[in-house]
């Protein structure tokens, strides 16, 4: 499945949340900290990625899914098969979600070569409780690429739980998609079609 037009939308997401050791109040003030702290670490590590692309995993781990409520991202994208999963389900979904986006967006994180992020006016809720931090990517020679990141906050952090690009969200896109195949044969099955792929990736290296 294609979710974005850009693969550049796929690395920047992870790129500009990344994980802080603070939260913040300002969830766009959070995305330009962390910035240049992954900046940073991928400058670091360059020649060590360039030896060892799997080395990359360890890095999103560390910077990326602290940010990332995969577990509302996966209630979300299952929709009302979530509210009729087991919890043994919900659990190995999320689990295989997770490894999914993870993996995806590891690989793409590669391919960063230092395109200029902008910052539109960040979109807050009445309640302050969530907000929609809006960027744009610069391609050379190509109009910009538009990346919004959904959040929510939570306990004394913002998470994220959604991200679009170019107008296409990601859960939406998984959600349509897993949809047809739960329809077709099974919660089950589709966990396990995701188990396999991930294998699959991890078996290859990428």
């Amino acid at each position: 499945m294609r979710i974005v037009r850009h693969r550049a939308g796929l690395f920047l997401a992870l790129l500009l949340l990344a994980a802080a050791a603070w939260a913040q109040d300002d969830p766009q003030q959070l995305v330009k900290q962390v910035t240049d702290q992954t900046l940073a670490r991928l400058q670091t590590e360059r020649a060590a990625l360039k030896a060892d692309p799997r080395k990359i995993y360890p890095l999103v781990e560390d910077l990326v899914l602290p940010h990332f409520d995969f577990s509302r991202m996966s209630a979300w994208v299952l929709g009302r098969y979530w509210r009729t999963a087991t919890p043994a389900q919900r659990t190995q979904f999320t689990r295989q979600f997770r490894t999914l986006l993870v993996r995806t967006y590891a690989v793409a994180l590669l391919e960063y070569s230092g395109q200029a992020v902008g910052y539109m006016p960040t979109r807050m809720s009445e309640s302050g409780r969530t907000a929609l931090v809006r960027t744009t990517i610069a391609q050379s020679g190509q109009p910009p690429v538009s990346l919004d990141y959904a959040l929510y906050w939570h306990g004394d952090q913002w998470l994220v739980y959604d991200i679009t690009v170019e107008g296409v969200s990601l859960v939406t896109n998984y959600r349509s998609s897993f949809a047809a195949q739960i329809a077709d044969s099974g919660l089950d099955s589709l966990i396990g079609q995701l188990e396999k792929r991930n294998a699959k990736k991890i078996a290859a290296g990428n």
